[in-house]
């Protein structure tokens, strides 16, 4: 007899055997118990996932002799031969090759005969996005009104490709991408009882290189027992695959968290060896390092998914939280790198080199110094012309000190002077002459640099003035400053313009009330408004403004809505005044800052006035 390959020889003969996706088979199964049977059902998801199994299994329940049953009893005649794929009433099509609209009309003229063997006949249609948009169009009427004896079964991996005439004429159930762990315990009872030898990271391996498929574990796992020689070890399974298993992946791992290159180097050089795609082994890296960084900020929540879940509660704990997230992005990144970088390698080498370098509390050392014609004395001489006691700070944190001191520009400046400013110990060192004429030295750029700090505290400064002048707007459009609004009879020093905010109307009903004019007389309160906002007004707003002007002027107060022209004299109006009145006085101070205007006269810069904003007014 010859071999069957593992994929045929253990399809699911029972809704019993189906591993991992329990929501479609609870559906069914209630369907068929019930006697709730539809005409179509679609089922849709990833190569591998049971589509097909599934549509077979259904077909079983649908006609076995015992019954509709959702446990056929898998010895009748009808059992026997859908099994064994010789069922007459079972016709299965394969879309892909089948696409034609003469295809589909002979099946919708053999639909309207009886089966021949069994209860339904029953047509499974396998890819059936496949189908012309004619076919689909011959296909419909059958489709939504077949016959008593006909059930339809399509299966597709893109139901996206499918017309939503289709989709709303069946019962639509998505298979899920097997899970890792599934695919192991699978593959687990399957060399068991084929008596294979195998290694718990080998199962591991497989079920990731699936990638949601039982079929394509299966088929893994007949190509690792023929490499193996009826065998599966973590070594065999890796070289085959093209990959390395989870103890090197944690060989790489221990090596970052003890901070050590060289053991890190010497790991890359080895696995090297087996020409492995470097880019699976930074998306196993990242994965890693995400599920670390779940258990660290819910402990407990690890799974064993992927064979690991010992190695990840130990990294929880042995690394910082900041360590795990500068892992993950710089996997991330390097990741992306291996697309540009010469050699896939150099670019994996870097990636790991860069967790190391870039580790928060890493040793920060400076490039080794390059003496030229003198001793290392010298060397620390030109690094350092200024004697002193103390070494100066690195470049970038002297770039930092100089921004936030702009004082200290001076002393920069001094640096540049004329030689005999120098000391003599570092004037009797061979020194290269610098020309009379020139750009200015870096230091003076710096200071240069440094001034912009100071300007835009200037300008700050400046335009916080403004608010001082709040009774003065001045607006290019208003050729006469408007005074003060007086406070209104009877309201103390609430003046309504002015301090409408402090009344804490939110929302429309504040909005339709800033852009009203307010009177008084006695207990009452009249809002003159726009037609435009007072068709928005109604009883809700109104309350909720008489609410707001009762907790201000007392429970006594009363409120009048009336149409008409405010004149100008809304809240809203007065704060876009107080807006430009700013702006104005912020350009201003920004063109006329000294500062600015040597940046300008020196770089041919220009000021971008619209980036330019005031400071915001405080509430009145």
């Amino acid at each position: 007899m010859s071999y069957q390959v593992l994929a045929r020889k253990w399809r699911p003969r029972t809704f019993e055997d189906m591993v991992g996706q329990e929501h479609v088979l609870q559906a069914l199964i209630h369907a068929l118990d019930n006697q709730r049977l539809h005409h179509a059902y679609l089922f849709t998801g990833t190569r591998g996932v049971g589509k097909t199994t599934i549509g077979r299994l259904l077909a079983r329940c649908l006609n076995c002799e015992t019954g509709v049953t959702a446990t056929p009893c898998g010895t009748c005649s009808s059992c026997q031969e859908i099994q064994e794929g010789r069922f007459v009433d079972l016709i299965e099509i394969d879309a892909a090759s089948r696409t034609g609209v003469d295809d589909m009309r002979e099946l919708t003229d053999n639909v309207q005969y009886s089966p021949s063997r069994g209860r339904f006949k029953v047509y499974l249609i396998d890819e059936v996005h496949m189908l012309t948009n004619q076919s689909f169009n011959a296909f419909l009427k059958t489709l939504e009104e077949p016959p008593e004896h006909v059930k339809f079964l399509l299966a597709t991996t893109d139901p996206q490709k499918l017309p939503v005439t289709v989709l709303s004429r069946c019962l639509q159930f998505n298979l899920k991408r097997m899970t890792p762990e599934h695919i192991a315990g699978h593959l687990r009872h399957v060399l068991t009882q084929e008596g294979i030898p195998f290694e718990e990271p080998a199962l591991w391996l497989l079920a990731r290189a699936a990638d949601g498929s039982m079929r394509d574990a299966l088929s893994l796992t007949d190509q690792a027992i023929a490499f193996g020689n009826q065998k599966l070890s973590g070594s065999d399974v890796s070289n085959m695959l093209g990959t390395i298993d989870q103890r090197d992946i944690e060989k790489l791992v221990n090596a970052l968290v003890e901070n050590d290159g060289p053991a890190l180097l010497s790991e890359i050089s080895r696995i090297s060896d087996f020409a492995p795609d470097y880019s699976v082994i930074l998306a196993d890296l990242l994965s890693l390092f995400h599920r670390v960084t779940m258990e660290q900020v819910v402990p407990g929540s690890v799974d064993n998914a992927l064979g690991d879940a010992a190695q990840v509660e130990s990294l929880a704990r042995r690394l910082s939280a900041e360590d795990a997230q500068l892992f993950y992005q710089a996997a991330l990144m390097g990741r992306k790198d291996l697309a540009v970088t010469p050699d896939a390698r150099m670019g994996f080498e870097m990636t790991l080199l860069r967790m190391l370098a870039f580790r928060p509390g890493a040793d920060r050392r400076e490039p080794p110094a390059i003496a030229s014609g003198g001793s290392s004395s010298g060397q620390e001489q030109r690094e350092d012309p200024e004697p002193g006691p103390a070494a100066p700070e690195p470049q970038p944190q002297h770039s930092e000190a100089q921004h936030s001191e702009p004082q200290r520009s001076e002393p920069v400046a001094e640096q540049a002077a004329p030689e005999q400013a120098i000391p003599e110990e570092v004037a009797s060192e061979p020194v290269a002459e610098e020309p009379e004429a020139g750009p200015p030295p870096a230091e003076a750029d710096d200071a240069w640099l440094a001034s912009l700090d100071a300007a835009a505290e200037s300008a700050a400064a400046e335009s916080a003035v403004v608010e001082d002048y709040e009774s003065e707007p001045v607006v290019e459009e208003q050729p006469q400053p408007e005074p003060e609004p007086e406070p209104h009879q009877d309201t103390g020093e609430f003046v309504w313009e002015r301090h409408f905010r402090s009344l804490d109307i939110v929302g429309m009903p504040g909005n339709l009330a800033s852009n009203a004019a307010m009177s008084r007389n006695g207990d009452e309160i009249v809002l003159t408004i726009d037609e435009g906002h007072a068709r928005l007004l109604n009883a809700r707003h109104e309350e909720k403004i008489l609410e707001a002007l009762r907790n201000r002027f007392g429970d006594t107060i009363t409120l009048r809505i009336e149409q008409g022209d405010a004149g100008g004299k809304t809240p809203a109006a007065w704060e876009e005044r107080q807006r430009r009145a700013r702006q104005k006085a912020a350009e201003e101070a920004i063109r006329n800052d000294p500062a600015v205007q040597s940046i300008v006269e020196r770089f041919e810069a220009r000021v971008v006035e619209d980036s330019i904003r005031p400071p915001q007014q405080a509430k009145g």
